[in-house]
This record gives C-alpha cells, sequence and structure tokens, in this order.
C-alpha cells in the first residue's frame, strides 16, 4: 500500500517537472507581462469615475505616518477599483487641520511604485480633470506611499484580486503597511 502511494507521488512530482513553463503559469510572469499596459486616459475613464465624496460619506482613515503632515486622509470605499496594468484607483479626501477638504481620484501603479492623480473634485462637486496627471514616483512619507507598501500592493502586484478584499485591508490598514510610525520618527 505504501509502495503505490509513493509510486503516485512520485508520478506526480515527475508530471510537475515536466510541465513546460509558459506564459501565465507563474504569478511573477503575470505580474512582470502587466507591469507596463499602459494606462487609460482621461476620456476612457471619465465616464468610470465614482461620485465625488461628500461631507456626510463615510472614509476608511489612513495616516501618511508623517508626524509634521497637517492632513488626515480618507479613502472612499466605494471607489476602490483594481484595473488591468497592477493599477488600484481610489477617492482621496485629505482635511487640514484647519479645515481644507481635497478631494482627488488616484491610480497607484504597483509593480513601479508610481502613482498619478486621474482627477480631482471641483467647487460643486464634480470631477475635473488633473493638470498634472502624469505618472510620478511614490515619495516616502506620504499616504500614497503608506498606500502602496502593503496595504493596496504586495510584492510588486495588487494585494488581492477582490475589491472587498482591498477594502478590507484599507479598513485595517495598519495591520498591512509596510511602514510603521517608528519608522518616520524624527
Amino acid at each position: 500500500m505504501r509502495s503505490t502511494a509513493a509510486v503516485a507521488v512520485a508520478v506526480l512530482l515527475a508530471a510537475c517537472g515536466s510541465a513546460k513553463r509558459g506564459e501565465g503559469n507563474y504569478l511573477l510572469d503575470d505580474i512582470e507581462a502587466q507591469r507596463n499596459l499602459p494606462d487609460s486616459g482621461w476620456e476612457a475613464l471619465r465616464p468610470l469615475l465614482p461620485p465625488v465624496p461628500g461631507p456626510s460619506d463615510t472614509l476608511l482613515p489612513v495616516d501618511s505616518l508623517n508626524v509634521n503632515d497637517p492632513f488626515h486622509y480618507g479613502v472612499d470605499p466605494r471607489s476602490v477599483q483594481i484595473a488591468p496594468g497592477q493599477i488600484v484607483r481610489y477617492a482621496l479626501v485629505s482635511q487640514s487641520d484647519r479645515g481644507s477638504r481635497n478631494i482627488s481620484y488616484e491610480s497607484v501603479r504597483c509593480g513601479t511604485r508610481e502613482y498619478r492623480l486621474v482627477a480631482l473634485a471641483a467647487p460643486g462637486g464634480a470631477w475635473q480633470r488633473a493638470h498634472n496627471d502624469e505618472w510620478q514616483p511614490v515619495q516616502a512619507n506620504t499616504v500614497q506611499a503608506v498606500l502602496r507598501a502593503g496595504v493596496l500592493c504586495s510584492g510588486g502586484g495588487v494585494a488581492t484580486d477582490k475589491v472587498p478584499n482591498l477594502i478590507a485591508r484599507l479598513r485595517n490598514w495598519s495591520q498591512y503597511s509596510d511602514f510603521t510610525a517608528e519608522q518616520n520618527k524624527p
């Protein structure tokens, strides 16, 4: 009986070892293939934009972990989207200690550590195209760095392939973030 089980295991292992590596057979292949896919432009994204978060909408708070940052941040869970190219999109609300409120719709490209502004909320609550909508490196000690490093992204790709799972990670962002408050103290 044991020898039959051993033979079966040996046959399975041999079959696995003889399988040819093909496109998409490995997670890293998928990530590499998608890493440089072009992102959608403004005209393609415009009809897909979520509603602009209002003052009474529930936001998921996230900190930049920069002790000198005068802003408090929140992500609108209704806005989270996963796009081709290892991209996650979200609406970010930034509120200063003095009460000013800025709302942006952003994309973070997990594989290249970049982000871009897609749209900004105009007075009156409509989205308008961001003038500086080019990809930029994610800077250290920013809320984008916190979101990219472990919360929305992991291992060069999107942390999960399901939006509800990304929202759960946002709810508990400090458990997933690769940054800690200790790392950012002066």
